[in-house]
């Protein structure tokens, strides 16, 4: 629903004319990308030095990340203020996205922010969240667009203008966005909501692919002071320099903490030859057009959300995707020439981290004793022995290279098979060779016989470290899957259960007590499973007798709510729970014994009584 008002009536006037509204026209922006906005009038958005648990420009599932996300330490109801003077330009819900959203615009500065995810309206615009609530109770329910007239409801930078929550997706946050006419403005541009960091950012490895090159190289960073990093092999030599010739391409891999735990997007980097720089970006702004072209940015294969692992490439990727960029070009130097290199990731405090290396030109000798390790018939791709077969015929593919498949024995792998899921038959490795993919390739793995259902298709993704889903489907002779990604493909038996367990750091006082519903206690109870992966339909008992509940996928974790009011007639509460995952295994009972003792106190009249 989108409902835009004409008429220029005063916040309490807007009742009276009800639903009466219309389109307005679109408004016109300067053509600057980052307006000229004194930074001493943007201000922070929180009444708490809050640091940024994600950051501008991250890789996303489907698009980059448009703002900051700001730590709301599990909590619904702080203040959010105003970035700097303005009028709400417009406000929206929906249960998917941003959740409860609102829009602030400077017509001055010509630039807006906007504020998602959040519980209510209010602060000194109480008016704006009698609106709200009208909204839902006269329009869907589900959701609403609402433009409102200019200068309806006016603020003043610092001013509370609503409050935190967690509508739309994700835990507890507040997430920030700056908006010029042309794209998206990175929040730490502006100096009051920066991080004042004095970390400089983490260098995890750096991949070098070159034209002479038979296999690529994952070279491993070690820090040895602050800002500077050295170069390891996978042997654990010392990495200083290559012989090479042609094109070079250099990503790296890394992160920066700034204030918090987590592992963010840095602010920009560097690529420097002979100590001039070749290549320098910045993640200080984003067009709408460059927001779903993260290929240009990240190694997409290499890249991930969860965790977040970044892959830079260090040079300017074309949008065109069938198109390859690259780092450096040898044949512009002399032969046996060295070519000292430096790459570096910045934040947006300016602290610099760098590794630094030697490209001598000059051909390698090629190995005549290589094996090929993968057959090739046009964009399909098989394994030797014809077990796996990737077909990438219906994804974009980028550069001349191959995609590389691999049989690994399980000694050589760089990880350990959880305990409970037993390695049935071998080990195999895809990997990229000049080149990557954009979407889903089509796999097969040809076993011969049926899989039990204990049996299943396991995928290590190699550039995060950890056991991901690739869409498995059992086949009378072995699997089907997608792949997006480079690392390990292997068949493990699930003989392990899933596991049940409270998660009491968010279990209680998830919102503070101005914006808590006491007619209900909330409680989280966590899924997890080493194997084929949990099912979200649990058996759910409240002494004896079954109980609603809802799937959180954001906390993977089941949300209860008890009335309050059963208090009156039961000192004692048991709640117990199963879960089961797709091998056929089911877990212990959990049992909590819940104590109502104390509910009393937050009962109140409007409360409903459960007999």
């Amino acid at each position: 629903m989108r409902l835009v008002s004409t008429f220029p009536m005063r916040p309490r006037e807007i009742f009276t004319f009800g639903l009466s509204l219309v389109f307005l026209a679109p408004t016109i922006f300067a053509e600057t990308k980052i307006p000229e906005i004194p930074h001493s009038e943007v201000g922070f958005p929180l009444p708490y030095y809050s640091p940024v648990s994600g950051t501008f420009a991250e890789i996303r599932n489907h698009n980059l990340h448009l703002g900051s996300d700001f730590k709301s330490y599990g909590l619904n109801g702080h203040n959010i203020l105003a970035t700097f003077d303005g009028y709400v330009e417009e406000i929206s819900y929906s249960k998917t996205g941003y959740g409860l959203s609102l829009n602030l615009y400077n017509p001055k500065y010509k630039i807006k922010s906007k504020y998602a995810h959040l519980h209510s309206f209010g602060g000194t615009l109480y008016e704006l969240e009698l609106l709200r609530r009208a909204l839902l109770l006269m329009g869907d329910p589900t959701g609403f667009q609402l433009k409102l007239p200019p200068g309806m409801f006016v603020t003043k930078k610092g001013n509370a203008i609503g409050k935190t929550g967690e509508t739309g997706s994700g835990p507890p946050h507040l997430h920030l966005e700056f908006r010029s006419e042309k794209g998206n403005i990175n929040p730490l541009y502006f100096a009051e909501i920066h991080q004042k960091d004095v970390t400089p950012p983490t260098i995890i490895s750096m991949f070098l692919e070159g034209d002479g090159l038979e296999k690529p190289l994952l070279l491993t960073a070690k820090e040895i002071g602050k800002g500077k990093f050295e170069l390891y092999t996978e042997q654990g030599d010392k990495f200083t320099s290559i012989q090479l010739t042609g094109k070079i391409r250099i990503r790296l891999s890394g992160y920066d903490k700034i204030r918090s735990r987590n592992k963010n997007n840095v602010y920009g980097m560097d690529l420097f030859v002979n100590g001039k720089s070749v290549f320098s970006r910045n993640f200080d702004f984003l067009s709408f057009e460059d927001k779903s072209q993260k290929h240009q940015f990240y190694d997409i294969n290499r890249s991930s959300l969860s965790p977040p692992v970044y892959f830079y490439h260090m040079y300017e990727q074309p949008k065109l995707f069938k198109e390859e960029g690259y780092s450096i070009n040898l044949s512009s130097f002399p032969k046996k020439d060295k070519v000292q290199v430096q790459a570096s990731l910045r934040d947006a405090t300016g602290n610099v981290s760098s590794v630094f290396f030697d490209l001598i030109h000059e051909e390698q000798t090629p190995d005549l004793s290589t094996k090929p390790i993968s057959k090739k018939t046009g964009n399909k791709y098989k394994s030797l022995d014809g077990v796996i077969s990737i077909d990438l015929t219906k994804a974009e593919i980028s550069g001349e290279g191959s995609l590389l498949i691999t049989e690994i024995l399980e000694k050589e792998i760089p990880f350990k098979i959880p305990k409970g899921l037993p390695l049935k038959g071998k080990i195999y490795q895809v990997d990229t060779k000049r080149m990557s993919w954009k979407g889903e390739g089509q796999g097969e793995m040809n076993l011969g016989f049926t899989p039990s259902i204990k049996d299943s298709l396991y995928f290590f993704d190699s550039s995060i470290g950890k056991f991901q889903g690739i869409q498995p489907k059992r086949k009378p002779n072995g699997f089907s899957f997608k792949l997006t990604k480079v690392g390990f493909l292997m068949v493990l038996s699930d003989e392990t259960p899933p596991n049940v367990f409270p998660m009491t750091s968010i279990a209680r006082y998830i919102e503070l007590p101005e914006v808590r519903n006491h007619c209900l206690e909330e409680k989280y109870y966590g899924l997890s499973d080493v194997g084929s992966g949990f099912r979200t339909n649990v058996e759910l008992l409240v002494d004896g007798q079954s109980f609603p509940y809802e799937y959180d996928p954001d906390r993977s974790a089941i949300r209860v709510l008890i009335p309050k009011s059963l208090q009156k007639e039961r000192p004692y509460l048991l709640l117990e729970v199963k879960a089961s995952d797709f091998a056929g295994n089911n877990s212990e009972p959990f049992l909590d014994l819940i104590s109502t003792n104390g509910w009393r106190e937050d009962l109140q009249a409007s409360c409903p009584v459960i007999e």
